[in-house]
């Protein structure tokens, strides 16, 4: 298992020197980085069953366990007990000194069953996967169809043939006009997807972890500036407790049921704590993220001069009251299979796609190109030259 997911591992973080960028940088926060922590954190809590031991119990002797018992141990879980102490006084006199351990007194504890733990990895790479689907629908769905049309132009902005390739890209704009509404749909409905997905993933380990996720961070912060004085529980061993107890039955020589009570230790447990804690602070910053650029493509999606100041900027263009008449009456679709090209295209190349496609040129005023002083046609190439001698004044 652990050979396999360092396999997808290093098939998912391997990044090609040449790619054409079809989706924007929070969209690969999700499926590049989101996705490849997964995967890491899974194969690491993963490995840490076999490099090592995943439990050891400790009989009442202080003796290890035998192998059976860690194993019914491991399998049926184990639990903590809780208590209203705030002093902490609760766990030395109970007969352990580690938080949650102790003589447990049905009427004044709580078991809290720990089970999670043997699912960790699955959760985990399921978690990746669900990362990752968002951007295979929109893979699927893009068909490659920026990467085909740029033709190899977005890697080599001087090349010989960049006069056809922009042709081509022209001619394919002005054909498909108004056909490039699925384009943006999809787009949006994935990166929607995206929202919803790190949103229900924390409510998801909300439930896998018995309801302490969703305060997991902030708890953790409030321990972090509180005295200890205040009797405050760590979180993080509260969370994931490193020392369980477990109770396991077995037939006397009479026959009677013996109940023999072990100390677990949860070597994995100090991994998980560190892991979705960084987690929790990572899904709050990526839902925000995510939940910006959502409102910055509703913005695009419902104002036109939007649109134009985002053509002008990948173009480096001042735009025309021609241009930015033909970019308000385009549809959202062709503006968005623009804005993909002007990501990939440098500057010059965008502007002379654009420019034509609309069926625009450049004024004068945005030609930065070099002009004699007087133009060939004039009858008198230097009157103008002798009129703004003739009103020029010394200073």
């Amino acid at each position: 298992m652990v050979l396999g997911i360092v396999a997808s591992l290093v098939g998912l973080v391997k990044v090609r020197l040449l790619h054409t960028n079809i989706d924007n940088y929070v969209f690969r926060l999700h499926y590049r980085w989101t996705t490849t922590f997964c995967y890491l954190a899974c194969a690491l809590v993963a490995a840490s069953d076999y490099i090592g031991k995943a439990i050891q119990c400790y009989e009442g002797s202080g003796a290890p366990a035998p192998k059976p018992i860690n194993t019914y141990c491991w399998i049926m879980s184990t639990f903590t007990i809780n208590t209203t102490n705030t002093d902490g006084s609760h766990y030395s006199h109970r007969g352990s000194n580690f938080e949650g351990t102790g003589t447990y007194d049905p009427i004044r504890h709580t078991k809290t069953y720990h089970a999670y733990y043997q699912w960790v990895p699955f959760v985990l790479f399921f978690q990746g996967c669900l990362f990752y689907l968002p951007h295979l629908m929109w893979k699927a769905s893009e068909g490659k169809t920026a990467d085909t049309l740029l033709q190899g132009l977005q890697f080599n902005s001087m090349d010989d043939d960049r006069e056809v390739k922009r042709n081509n890209i022209v001619k394919y704009l002005q054909s498909s006009w108004g056909r490039n509404g699925r384009y943006f749909s999809v787009y949006i409905i994935c990166e929607t997807l995206n929202f919803i997905n790190v949103i229900g993933q924390m409510f998801l380990l909300d439930t896998f972890f018995g309801g302490v996720f969703m305060t997991y961070g902030t708890q953790v912060l409030k321990y972090m500036v509180e005295d200890e004085d205040d009797g405050m529980h760590d979180p993080l061993i509260t969370t994931f407790p490193r020392v369980t107890k477990c109770d396991f039955y077995k037939y006397g020589p009479s026959g009677s049921v013996e109940r023999r009570d072990a100390a677990c230790i949860l070597p994995q447990n100090m991994l998980n704590e560190k892991v979705f804690i960084t987690m929790w602070f990572w899904f709050v910053i990526l839902a925000t993220f995510t939940a910006i650029q959502i409102v910055w493509r509703l913005a695009i999606a419902c104002s036109p001069v939007l649109r134009v100041r985002v053509l002008e900027r990948r173009g480096k263009i001042s735009a025309t009251p021609e241009v930015e008449r033909e970019v308000r009456l385009l549809h959202l679709g062709d503006y968005f299979l623009l804005d993909i090209l002007g990501r990939n295209l440098d500057a010059c190349n965008f502007q002379e796609v654009l420019l034509t496609a609309l069926g625009c040129k450049d004024s004068d005023d945005n030609d930065n190109t070099y002009h004699s002083y007087c133009q060939p046609e004039e009858d008198d190439p230097l009157a103008r030259k002798r009129q703004m001698e003739h009103e020029d004044t010394p200073v």
